[in-house]
């Protein structure tokens, strides 16, 4: 987590999200990594929040080896792309990875996959033009089915977008101030 991240309340539950992690090597039960104080055998797969696994992947060995790798978390398997590829407004967020780009971002410095950045950009842009445009209706009853598949940083954005649209009907409608005609005869020259 950066430093500008630190009370971040977004950043902080984005980096809880668990990912799982291969260990190449054993590690002993004293770091109680698995919550019961057992071994953790070679080539043992388990599942860590982002928060630890991050550290322990950059962290190498003196010999060069690294202690673990990382495999894809299931919100940005191949399924989901195949899902994200076909439709992405029609995946929910929500119930995939409430944190979806964020997380992803964070992903993306970490794990080696050329496809993911693209994925992640194709899938936002695709998904803010849908959020856009149910924030310019101008209708203050939106379909909650639309807003709960949002993650939070489509919310986020739509929160701003009905903001800015409702500021651009009351400036239409001249409600933010009108412009008052200045009687100049009755100024001296």
């Amino acid at each position: 987590m950066d430093n500008d991240e630190y009370y971040d309340i977004d950043s902080i539950l984005a980096e809880s999200i668990k990912i799982p992690c291969i260990f190449l090597h054993s590690l002993e039960g004293s770091l109680n990594l698995t919550g019961d104080g057992t071994e953790v055998a070679q080539n043992s797969r388990i599942e860590l929040p982002f928060w630890l696994a991050k550290p322990l992947a950059r962290y190498t060995l003196p010999n060069d080896d690294y202690i673990i790798k990382l495999e894809l978390p299931r919100p940005y398997g191949y399924r989901v792309r195949n899902n994200l590829d076909a439709s992405p407004t029609a995946v929910d967020f929500r119930l995939l990875c409430p944190y979806f780009y964020l997380f992803g971002r964070k992903l993306v410095d970490l794990i080696e996959d050329k496809r993911l950045p693209t994925i992640l950009e194709k899938t936002f842009k695709t998904r803010l033009r849908e959020v856009m445009d149910y924030t310019q209706t101008g209708s203050t009853t939106v379909n909650q089915d639309f807003l709960q598949r949002l993650d939070e940083t489509e919310k986020e954005l739509f929160k701003a977008g009905q903001e800015s649209a409702t500021q651009v009907k009351s400036w239409r409608n001249r409600a933010l101030g009108r412009l008052r005609a200045v009687d100049i005869s009755s100024r001296q020259s």
